[in-house]
């Protein structure tokens, strides 16, 4: 970034305040041009975190009064992030562009331009085709930290839709022990609680303190209870009873060996219909709109000029909403095949949280709170046999439930896996998931190729990264979606 923008940004004051109240915004109006009209009209100090963000390339103009020419760039440029560690996780530094290959749908690709970026202070960029502007410069020594621009961005989002309380406590205590030993440095905080609505537990700071103070204060601990994940183990518990008491007792099931229709079928079989149906659209509908407020704050920190990591902390959620049930359902077989399951599908929402992040290079470290994968943990059986008024509860409910369960970690696994960054599941330790999150944003490679295949057909191209020594592990995004945008 040339010096001449940092110094007007830093005169401003504007830069990077992540107002994310503004997502409330409608979309429409979190345009680059409308943040720079509006910056006249809205105080500095108060501006809306998007507004806030001007274009850069519009900076330099208001700078010099010069108009600015325009350059048109037709070569589409793959930046890659990548994440070297050896087999024990520590960060592997000193690599150079040699050491590195990169590949497209199978295609070997020329590394056109390469760079580390290593915290505190080394930056280095080699390039013969090009130099790669990281938007993550680390030439800045923490003695004047406080008085450089911020060049890492962690947006800490905790799923208060979908954890339960029990679990959601120990996300607390991990991320307390985290920013209890933070340092302040060139990174900027902040941290949302995603469940029915978006709430801004603490606006952007550079202060790791004052993260602190918001998580320990009563205002993030009763975000937990608007989640749903309590109503729906109850549903889940109260349909297990419909299908034991009312349905399997009038209807044919495998679980208590009837194999013909009673009279009085047909009602439970409305019931057991109406219940499924309505589970079903609820949870649709919540979904939805949980993925639409996560893929809004994707695009409040895209075009951001640092790195940008999303920590998002889940018990993890289905892609198809009603699932449960008919797990459930499945699980005492009943013989009318008419309840074949009709899934209201989110993969739409999720595709389009992903795309936004794999174009801007947010990365996603994802991280499943239930901790150890158990039968408590995973929502297994609640139930009772002995006490459960004579009747029993067949034992593929429970696996069935049990695999619902592990299924709910496939959305977390995508997001990080898409995205470049990693799934952290089946550990107690979220705190060492938390530190690993911060640790891959501060030792990185970026590469950079200009892809062989020019089509821009809106196809997802894969992208493959190694390293000369096998023994390293590579993390980087699986791929992206060739369109013109």
């Amino acid at each position: 970034m040339p010096d001449r923008v940092r110094a007007a940004l830093r005169r401003n004051d504007c830069v990077l305040r992540l107002r994310l109240v503004s997502l409330l915004v409608p979309a429409r109006r979190l345009q680059w041009g409308e943040g720079v009209a509006r910056r006249n009209a809205v105080p500095v100090r108060t501006a809306y975190f998007v507004l806030a963000t001007a274009s850069l390339a519009a900076l330099p103009a208001r700078v010099s009064g010069q108009a600015t020419p325009i350059i048109k760039e037709t070569v589409r440029q793959v930046l890659v992030p990548v994440v070297v560690t050896d087999k024990a996780g520590h960060h592997v530094t000193g690599l150079k562009r040699e050491d590195f290959q990169v590949s497209e749908d199978g295609t070997a690709q020329e590394i056109v331009a390469f760079n580390t970026v290593t915290e505190p202070a080394e930056h280095q960029t080699q390039g013969e085709s090009g130099s790669i502007n990281p938007r993550a410069p680390t030439t800045a020594h923490k003695s004047n930290a406080a008085d450089a621009l911020p060049t890492r961005t962690y947006l800490i989002c905790v799923d208060t839709l979908h954890s339960e309380f029990t679990n959601f406590a120990r996300v607390r205590e991990a991320l307390k022990a985290f920013f209890r030993q933070e340092e302040g440095g060139d990174s900027q905080y902040a941290v949302m609680a995603l469940g029915r609505d978006l709430r801004v537990v603490q606006d952007s700071t550079r202060d790791p303190e004052k993260i602190f103070a918001a998580i320990k204060s009563k205002n993030f601990l009763t975000t937990i209870h608007e989640s749903e994940a309590a109503s729906t183990a109850a549903e889940i518990q109260q349909f297990t009873y419909i299908m034991r008491d009312d349905y399997c007792s009038k209807c044919a099931c495998e679980a208590v060996g009837t194999t013909t229709d009673g009279p009085t079928c047909s009602g439970a079989k409305s019931r057991v219909q109406l219940f499924l149906n309505s589970f079903g659209e609820r949870n649709a509908v919540l979904d939805q709109n949980f993925l639409l407020a996560l893929r809004n704050l994707v695009g409040a920190i895209a075009t951001m000029p640092t790195t940008r990591t999303v920590v998002f902390i889940s018990d993890g959620f289905n892609r198809f909403p009603g699932r449960e049930l008919y797990s459930v359902m499945d699980g005492f077989g009943p013989k009318d095949r008419s309840f074949e399951f009709n899934p209201r599908d989110t993969s739409d929402g999720l595709q389009s949280v992903l795309k936004l992040a794999v174009r801007y290079d947010v990365k996603f470290y994802t991280l499943d709170s239930r901790g150890l994968y158990t039968m408590a943990s995973l929502g297994g059986s609640t139930f009772d046999a002995s006490t459960s008024q004579g009747a029993f509860i067949p034992n593929k409910v429970d696996l069935n439930r049990m695999t619902v369960a592990r299924e709910n970690t496939d959305a977390l696994a995508e997001l990080a896996r898409e995205t470049g960054g990693l799934f952290f599941e089946n550990n107690n330790d979220l705190l060492k998931g938390i530190q690993r999150a911060f640790a891959d944003g501060r030792e990185y490679y970026v590469l950079a190729y200009i892809p062989k295949n020019k089509a821009e057909d809106g196809a997802f191209r894969h992208i493959a990264v190694q390293v000369k020594n096998k023994k390293l592990h590579v993390n980087a995004k699986s791929g992206y979606w060739a369109t013109k945008e």
